[in-house]
């Protein structure tokens, strides 16, 4: 076996009480099925896919006869939901091939009310981090919004909101930390496997002014999954970030 893909032993699922050791692990609920070379290769495969829907994209819209993508809302809001379809793809395909997997294998699974203290918790601890690095640095605000036409009307702007708050969320904390965080905790341990997923979601938005932020978000959804064992907390703070974004940008 690659030296990457060697499990943590410390976690290793404990055996339920009545269940023999010989019977299979509930599904979703074992050992995640790749560690950190599938993660990477798993990184690989969406920046690809991305690009290559991306310039499907460009094509179809050059062909339709439309000028100056870089100025299309259009053409950036269908490129970035091209992007998050990627990702989601990207992670079901190198977790899935040639093993049985359900959505709960990413983590999407029921949490116990004593979740929301994580996430509270946890967006605090980002937003004093954050605060400080602002204060020091004070970096420039999200463009996201405004690339997506929200600034334009108020249907974009709608749009923007719906997919900023709901889809991007959703997306992104089933790549980053329903297979890349889980992928990486395999083979490096927790805070490993945390402080490498937050810098590869850092990264992948590539926004330098933004990267120590987003690498704090990053670890502190990291520390969420971690400790609640369900994508739903991670995707309500990411949610929950967004909104925040959102609302002071528009």
């Amino acid at each position: 076996m690659d030296a990457l893909d060697q499990p943590d032993t410390h976690f290793r699922p404990v055996p339920e009480v009545g269940r023999g050791p010989s019977e299979p692990e509930p599904s979703g609920r074992g050992r995640f099925p790749v560690g950190a070379r599938g993660a990477l290769l798993g990184l690989l495969v969406a920046v690809g896919a991305t690009l290559a829907l991306v310039i499907v994209l460009a094509v179809a819209y050059a062909a339709a006869g439309v000028e100056h993508l870089d100025n299309n809302k259009s053409f950036g809001f269908v490129a970035t939901l091209a992007g998050d379809f990627a990702l989601v793809g990207a992670a079901w395909i190198m977790a899935g091939e040639g093993r049985r997997i359900s959505l709960e294998t990413f983590g999407l699974r029921r949490f116990k009310p004593s979740a929301l203290w994580t996430v509270l918790l946890a967006f605090g601890v980002y937003l004093v981090l954050a605060g400080i690095y602002s204060v020091l640095v004070n970096p420039p605000p999200d463009k996201l919004p405004n690339e997506l036409g929200a600034d334009k009307s108020t249907l974009l702007a709608v749009l923007t909101g719906v997919f900023v708050i709901a889809v991007a969320p959703l997306a992104e904390e089933f790549f980053f930390r329903g297979f890349l965080f889980q992928a990486l905790r395999n083979s490096w341990g927790p805070v490993s496997g945390a402080l490498g997923s937050a810098v590869i979601f850092s990264a992948v938005h590539a926004e330098p002014s933004k990267f120590v932020q987003l690498a704090i978000l990053g670890t502190a959804l990291a520390f969420v999954f971690n400790r609640t064992d369900s994508l739903w907390p991670c995707i309500m703070l990411h949610a929950l970030n967004n909104t925040l974004a959102f609302a002071v940008t528009v």
